[in-house]
């Protein structure tokens, strides 16, 4: 036998709680077999806890717990200062004017959009701008956006420089925000237009 393996069997005899007890007889161990292979005792039957009233009480809780423990494992790591998820998304060219004028803003308008949010500007550092996303209407949004900053020149004038602080409701296709006015300050009115097409 290699002297690792003597170590070892050493040390399990050393940490056996039994090895102060005398040994079994050879024949008890037959005997205990033959016993159980013999034993004509009928089992319990096992209870069907499924339709015990602790069970139907018990599981909807936990049902709940889990959901919870799963929000606060989201919500816990952003309050904590965890990496939130951001998102650049472009502005239309030419304001958005693809052909010349632009269509009434109505909840139809809105629906066709891949994207829809509320948001507020958290930042504006030279041309680009950040917005916290504070509500998610249509699509996968992430916790903040940048676009870049309007440009007034180029504007449909329903967009306007944004400025820290500012509450916007932004409807997005392709990766570029819509502008003839589906985009812009959240105004009692666009929100009214909002809230027609997402049921708020």
């Amino acid at each position: 036998m290699h002297d690792d393996d003597r170590l070892l069997r050493e040390r399990l005899g050393n940490a056996d709680p039994a090895r102060d007890l005398a040994p079994l007889p050879p024949t008890w161990l037959d005997h205990r077999m033959e016993q159980l292979m013999t034993d004509q005792t009928p089992l319990a039957p096992i209870a069907d806890v499924r339709r015990s009233p602790a069970m139907r009480l018990w599981v909807p809780i936990a049902i709940a717990g889990t959901a919870a423990a799963a929000a606060v494992a989201i919500a816990v790591p952003l309050m904590l200062g965890g990496t939130p998820t951001v998102e650049p998304l472009a502005l239309p060219e030419g304001g958005g004017l693809a052909s010349g004028s632009c269509l009434p803003v109505t909840p139809e308008g809105l629906l066709d959009q891949e994207q829809a949010f509320a948001a507020r500007v958290l930042t504006v550092e030279g041309d680009v701008v950040t917005f916290e996303v504070t509500e998610r209407f249509a699509g996968e949004v992430a916790d903040r956006v940048t676009v870049p900053q309007v440009d007034e020149l180029t504007s449909d004038f329903s967009l306007v420089p944004f400025a820290t602080g500012d509450a916007v409701l932004v409807a997005a296709t392709d990766g570029t925000v819509t502008g003839c006015g589906l985009s812009g300050a959240d105004t009692a009115e666009l929100r009214a237009v909002y809230d027609a097409a997402f049921g708020g």
